[in-house]
């Protein structure tokens, strides 16, 4: 009997790619996931729109385009969310890849948990997924919202068994917002997040059914930061993005050539066993990576 596969996303918010490699230390389980996985970066083909230093400048290097273009596979162009105030998201069109899993194959159990609320409140992520559920971290602060992300997804592993489940820490991006990523304060964020990934991890292994199940890991960001801290604009280290495949248990053996944002949700769809429909019309293709 084939292994039942399942697919587990995280986002960390504002994660600068050349501060988790130097801080091998303070993220073991990344670290772990990249020794074991696959990993690359790419530069977001977008900027602040407008903007003529060789970026199409289709939108500004925020979170509201970034985590769009991560869930729904498609680029500012076709989503319509060109900055964090959502004003013409075009969600209908282009749902996130909880959503169209869960209208291909009804019998997939779906599940978000996030603390930047606006995800769910502009419907980045759908309301029709199985399990849905958001922390309001600019409000509650993100220490507490993160914790409580991670909890709630541990639980949701434990009781529900998700088939696709999408997670979001926000608290590397709210450390470089205050006090830019080279510092205390942003390494200090990382290891937590990357705490609340080992726990989400030991979870799936702690699932009595973990034998018979085949998991995909897939850790990203959105954006990176200026070195003081803010990010929207066209720089190279407000523009590069990473994203980290693994498949647990598992050896992967090439990098990742140069993974876009808009791979994401066709990796999740293809791993699922779901054949993307051109109709549909993705800018992305699912990331392979060698035994």
């Amino acid at each position: 009997m084939s292994a039942t596969a399942k697919t587990l996303v995280v986002g960390m918010d504002g994660l600068r790619f050349d501060r988790l490699t130097r801080s091998q230390a303070g993220a073991p389980v990344l670290h772990g996931l990249m020794a074991g996985g696959s990993y690359g970066t790419s530069l977001l083909p977008y900027g602040v729109p407008g903007d003529a230093d060789g970026v199409e400048g289709i939108a500004y290097t925020d979170s509201g385009p970034g985590w769009s273009t991560v869930v729904t596979g498609v680029w500012p162009d076709k989503h319509g969310v060109m900055d964090n105030g959502f004003a013409s998201p075009a969600y209908g069109r282009y749902p996130d890849f909880l959503t169209r899993a869960k209208s291909v194959r009804p019998d997939l159990v779906t599940a978000a948990v996030v603390s930047w609320r606006h995800l769910a409140r502009h419907g980045a992520i759908g309301p029709d997924i199985d399990l849905r559920a958001h922390f309001d971290g600019d409000v509650e602060g993100y220490d507490g919202c993160d914790r409580a992300v991670a909890e709630t997804a541990e639980r949701w592993l434990a009781e529900h068994g998700p088939d696709a489940l999408f997670v979001y820490f926000g608290g590397t991006d709210e450390a470089a917002h205050e006090a830019g990523p080279l510092g205390a304060d942003y390494h200090q964020a990382l290891l937590r997040q990357d705490g609340y990934l080992g726990r989400l991890l030991n979870a799936i292994r702690a699932r009595r059914t973990f034998p018979g199940e085949r998991w995909t890991v897939l850790v990203t960001t959105d954006h990176g930061h200026l070195d003081e801290g803010g990010h929207g604009g066209v720089t190279h280290a407000e523009r590069e993005v990473f994203v980290v495949l693994a498949e647990l248990d598992r050896q992967l053996g090439e990098p990742l050539e140069e993974p876009r944002l808009v791979d994401i949700a066709p990796t999740v769809l293809d791993r699922l066993g779901i054949a993307v429909d051109p109709a549909w019309q993705l800018d992305g293709n699912p990331l392979r990576a060698a035994l």
